[in-house]
C-alpha cells in the first residue's frame, strides 16, 4: 500500500470503515498498518465511549469525516487525521484506574507514531505537518466549547492550528463518531472562528511600528511576540502599541535589576 492507495481509499470510499474492516481480517493489514491495527481491542472509558474499543471509535470518526471531507481545506490530510487522531491510545497512555479507563495526553503521546506511520508511506512534509498538528490539537476544540472558554483562549487555539476550520470539523467528527454522540460544539466553535478571522483582519502592530515608536532592536523580537498575544486578545492596534511601549520599559527595568545582582 502506498500513500496514493491511501488517498484513493480515504477520498473515494463513502464509508472508508468498510474497507478497513475487510482488510483487518487479513494478515497483511497488521504488517502494512501496524499502528492502525494496534487500535483493535484497546479499551475506552465507557462513560463516554459505549461504542467499544478505539478501533471501533476510529472507524466511526472516519465515516463521519467522509461526510465532511469535501468542505475542508485539505481533504486528504483531514481524512488521515481522522484515521490517526487516537493512535496515542495504543501506546502508553491508556490505563485502568479502579475500573475506569483513562487515556491521558494521548493526543501528544501518539505524535511519534503518527509520524512513523506517515513516513513509512513516504508522505511529504506538508502532509505530515498537517496531520501532526491536527492530532495534537484534536481534543481542544470540544473541551473549550463545553467549557465556554474565553475568546482569547479560542483565538490562541485557532492561531496554532494549520487549518482552523478543518480542526473544528475533525473535533465535530470526533464527537459524532461515538456513543453517545456529542454534537453540541459546532455552533460555538464556528462562531468563535468567525470572530477570530475578524480580529486577525484588523490593523495590527508590525516590527516597523515598534521601530518607529523607538523600541530598541534588542527587544523587537520579544515585544513582537507580546504584540501578537495582544492581537489575539482582541486589542486594537493603538492599544497594542501602547502596551508594547510599556512592556519595553518593564523589560529594561528587569535587565537592569539582573545586572545589579
Amino acid at each position: 500500500m502506498t500513500v496514493t492507495d491511501l488517498e484513493k481509499i480515504l477520498l473515494g470510499e463513502d464509508k472508508p470503515s468498510e474497507y478497513f474492516e475487510n482488510i483487518r481480517k487479513t494478515g497483511e493489514f497488521e504488517k502494512v498498518c501496524p499502528e492502525i491495527y494496534a487500535l483493535i481491542g484497546v479499551p475506552q472509558n465507557t462513560d463516554y465511549h459505549k461504542e467499544g474499543d478505539v478501533w471501533t471509535h476510529t472507524m466511526m470518526v472516519l465515516d463521519e469525516a467522509a461526510k465532511r471531507r469535501c468542505s475542508v481545506n485539505f481533504p486528504f490530510g483531514f481524512m488521515l487525521s481522522a484515521l490517526c487522531h487516537d493512535l496515542g491510545k495504543a501506546v502508553s497512555t491508556t490505563t485502568d484506574e479502579d475500573g475506569t479507563v483513562h487515556s491521558y495526553e494521548h493526543e501528544t503521546a501518539g505524535l511519534p507514531v503518527v509520524r512513523a506511520f506517515l513516513e513509512r508511506f513516504e508522505a511529504d512534509e506538508k502532509l505530515i505537518t498537517y496531520v501532526i498538528n491536527m492530532t495534537r490539537l484534536h481534543m481542544d476544540p470540544n473541551i473549550m466549547a463545553r467549557a465556554g472558554s474565553k475568546l482569547k483562549k479560542t483565538n490562541k487555539l485557532f492561531d496554532s492550528a494549520v487549518e482552523p476550520f478543518d480542526l473544528i470539523e475533525l473535533a465535530v467528527c470526533d464527537g459524532l463518531g461515538k456513543i453517545p454522540k456529542c454534537d453540541d460544539s459546532e455552533e460555538f466553535l464556528l462562531a468563535r472562528l468567525k470572530k477570530y478571522k475578524e480580529i486577525m483582519a484588523r490593523p495590527y502592530v508590525t516590527d516597523k511600528d515598534l521601530a518607529d515608536a523607538g523600541i530598541s532592536s534588542e527587544y523587537i523580537d520579544e515585544i513582537m511576540n507580546y504584540a501578537h498575544k495582544l492581537r489575539l486578545a482582541g486589542l486594537k492596534k493603538d492599544d497594542q502599541l501602547r502596551h508594547c511601549i510599556a512592556y519595553e520599559n518593564t523589560l529594561k527595568k528587569e535587565r537592569e535589576e539582573e545586572n545589579e545582582t
